[in-house]
């Protein structure tokens, strides 16, 4: 068996909800971020739109709604000279 020292991956994945109710700040955060388009995480502390709609999404979208998942290998670093080698 081989150990990766460090590991970079990218996942995407894609999740439809349908007949969702929201409050009305929700709604303006949710609908202000579909505006923006894609939006980094390092906006959530900066703009308070961007929080309100990132903590919504994290709390009622999980990895096993969705319908469809893309994994990017970003970086792979092995342990050099075998060191990290195990008989397993």
């Amino acid at each position: 068996m081989k150990r990766i020292k460090d590991l970079t991956v990218t996942v995407t994945y894609t999740v439809g909800l349908s007949d969702v109710e929201v409050n009305e700040k929700v709604f303006d955060a949710l609908n202000a971020l579909a505006d923006r388009g894609s939006v980094h995480c390092n906006l959530v502390d900066r703009d308070e739109q961007v929080g309100t709609a990132f903590e919504w999404l994290g709390d009622n979208i999980n990895e096993n709604d969705a319908c469809n998942w893309e994994y990017e290998i970003e970086e792979m670093e092995e342990y050099e000279n075998e060191q990290g080698k195990t008989d397993d």
